[in-house]
């Protein structure tokens, strides 16, 4: 089952050097997402996503939900592109961690 939501993404992915970039999800499943962002990892990475989820229960509070999977499919449209992750989400791989907010 598939969840469409749009929440902020880290992701990182290592070729001839290190990459980070952000996107946003698309749609978020147990088994991967589907992440909206202007550059993507190159199909066949291996690329660890983090999800950034607000916190339920602290206003100043995020749940970041990482993911280590491959990146199966990238689609490029005229002014943004999206990529496909299969990887695996489950509770070992969830954190909170406060806001910092710079004033």
């Amino acid at each position: 089952m598939r969840y469409r939501l749009h929440l902020p993404v880290i992701f990182h992915w290592t070729d001839e050097s290190e990459h980070t970039d952000g996107g946003f999800t698309c749609d978020v499943a147990l088994d991967g997402a589907l992440i909206r962002s202007k550059r993507c990892p190159p199909i066949g990475s291996d690329v660890h996503i983090e999800v950034l989820v607000p916190s339920p229960n602290r206003v100043d509070e995020e749940v970041r939900v990482q993911c280590t999977g491959k990146v199966t499919r990238v689609v490029v449209e005229e002014d943004t592109s999206c990529f496909g992750v299969v990887g695996g989400f489950d509770d070992e791989h969830i954190g909170c961690h406060a806001i910092v907010q710079l004033t």
